[in-house]
């Protein structure tokens, strides 16, 4: 890794995103360097299922999509007499916000 400036390279060793106007700050070295995808293209994490080509750089979001391919729902309505299960957490939360089916924790 290189830096154009020594004051890119202080935050770089401060766990602080080098890109200009962001200046986030992360808990460790591991977090910061993941959060420069935020900024670039890459997309290191290819999808795992034979003959699909799609690719990710997020692994919350290759997970959800490897469900495209296994048909798996992993988040059911709890709600008595529903039933209904979901894909992905973002169409269960619009299911519960539309239908009010939240339950007590």
């Amino acid at each position: 890794m290189s830096f154009d400036t020594k004051a890119e390279l202080q935050l770089h060793k401060r766990n602080r995103c080098t890109y200009e106007g962001c200046g986030k700050k992360f808990s460790s070295h591991k977090y910061a360097i993941v959060h420069q995808r935020v900024h670039e293209d890459n997309r290191p994490l290819k999808c795992p299922w034979k003959g699909c080509s799609m690719s990710f750089k997020w692994a919350w979001a290759r997970i959800e999509h490897i469900r495209v391919h296994t048909g798996e729902k992993p988040y059911q309505c709890k709600v008595e007499g529903c039933g209904l299960s979901f894909r992905f957490v973002s169409d269960f939360s619009r299911h519960r916000r539309k239908t009010g089916h939240y339950t007590p924790a």
